[in-house]
């Protein structure tokens, strides 16, 4: 049986490796959680290893909820808690630029780090402004790559990285939601085509309405890395959406693991 069938057979397909590279976690501290239950750190890794997923990449809800310091510190706490299994994207908040370029070189040689992540609806600065230059600057001449949060909205639009990667277009840009919308996810796959480095997280392109098989069509498809945005969300939507698609076993694995290792020059699934 191939992928699609194992799972409907109900099972997991057996030495499928699975990488989810758009992640949360935290301790309870975010002020939502009256809609959106977040799952403590352990029972999130448990609900991740029983759906087959290998290794995950999360950044703290607690740095988005105005402790960023705090939370990166507890973020790569957690890269020893589950090592060999959670990996950390660091937040960046431009209001405390200082403090994360110095937490970026006491962490980048860790093997529990993988990059820095913008959320820049949560640290209230557009992309439209200068403030993440420095930042960008400095991860595009030394290979680290940088997640964001897109959407198509003042704040977050993929279209404001333009400018963005006219001045460093060897930054390694990983373009979470895919802008969220239909025009969003246009926007995205267009940077996708003119830019070398930058990679799209189909997490939230679900939104864009546009099918799986048909999407992956319109860039180079070792540019599509699978996230779930868990514990935000439930991680089954995602992948779900990849193993129950029409796209072969080859591209399921390049797809759900091998594109992201590619991309950052590590093996994260062991």
């Amino acid at each position: 049986m191939n992928i699609k069938q194992t799972v409907l057979s109900g099972q997991l397909p057996k030495g499928l490796r699975i990488l989810d590279a758009h992640a949360h976690m935290g301790d309870g501290e975010q002020p939502d959680k009256l809609y959106i239950r977040h799952l403590p750190p352990a029972e999130a890794v448990a609900v991740s290893k029983s759906l087959g997923i290998g290794a995950l990449v999360a950044s703290s809800h607690r740095s988005l909820y105005g402790h960023v310091a705090e939370g990166n510190d507890r973020m790569m706490e957690y890269t020893k808690e589950f090592p060999g299994y959670v990996y950390a994207s660091l937040i960046y908040d431009p209001k405390d630029h200082d403090t994360c370029m110095a937490q970026i070189e006491k962490y980048r040689r860790d093997p529990g780090f993988v990059g820095m992540k913008l959320h820049p609806s949560y640290t209230n600065t557009t992309l439209a402004s200068t403030d993440y230059d420095e930042l960008c600057a400095y991860c595009a001449k030394e290979d680290i790559l940088v997640a964001c949060h897109t959407w198509q909205s003042k704040d977050s639009d993929p279209a404001l990285f333009e400018r963005i990667l006219e001045k460093w277009p060897e930054l390694k840009l990983q373009l979470c939601h895919m802008g969220g919308t239909y025009q969003g996810c246009l926007t995205s796959l267009r940077l996708a085509n003119k830019y070398p480095r930058v990679y799209l997280d189909i997490n939230g392109s679900l939104y864009s309405r546009i099918w799986l098989e048909e999407l992956v069509k319109e860039a180079p498809f070792e540019r599509f890395i699978f996230g779930t945005d868990q514990t935000y969300n439930d991680p089954t939507v995602m992948l779900g959406r990849v193993l129950l698609s029409d796209l072969s076993d080859e591209q399921k694995q390049q797809l759900l693991c091998d594109n992201f290792e590619k991309a950052i020059h590590r093996k994260l699934v062991l």
